[in-house]
């Protein structure tokens, strides 16, 4: 295990480390943001930060059945795979949640994650937002633990009903 990382909990941690994280980790993003910036997204600080530590790595889940749905696939911290190509996703988010989001990688489904200027993040797909975190520390440990319920913020799809439904939708 690595040395203490009093922002995640020790599985959180060793889910990590196992993926090849480590608390000073810090790699090159310039390809990335190259690319990125071509297409029109702009990095805020706490997205580069972000990608510096944890870009290139599948973090698997350690709790696989969370309270409303199955977290059974990694997440997978890519922002080429989450964006290139997306661009219209990030302007939705900034549309219908406000801000400024930049691809930070991709979980359940393929859907794509996004972090916001402020640090909150989102995953977006199947015609849905759902929330990971209010910072990316926390959505990290949302990704690994499945700690409470994925909550869907909005519906995008004409149609679709939320996924997956919450406790007030089921009465």
């Amino acid at each position: 295990m690595l040395a203490d990382d009093s922002r995640f909990s020790a599985r959180v941690v060793d889910e990590l480390a196992d993926a090849g994280w480590r608390q000073d980790r810090s790699i090159d993003i310039s390809a990335w943001m190259a690319e990125l910036d071509a297409q029109g997204y702009r990095v805020s600080e706490v997205a580069a930060q972000a990608l510096r530590s944890f870009g290139g790595l599948s973090v698997g889940s350690a709790v696989v059945e969370g309270p409303n749905f199955s977290n059974d696939e990694p997440l997978t911290v890519d922002p080429i795979l989450a964006g290139s190509g997306h661009r219209a996703l990030a302007e939705e988010l900034e549309r219908e949640l406000g801000g400024n989001w930049y691809p930070f990688g991709e979980w359940l489904s393929s859907s794509s994650v996004f972090v916001r200027d402020d640090g909150w993040v989102v995953a977006t797909g199947l015609g849905r937002i759902w929330e990971l975190g209010r910072t990316v520390d926390d959505a990290i440990e949302f990704a690994v633990m499945a700690s409470h319920p994925l909550e869907c913020l909005k519906i995008l799809a004409p149609g679709a009903k939320p996924w997956p439904p919450s406790a007030r939708d089921s009465n």
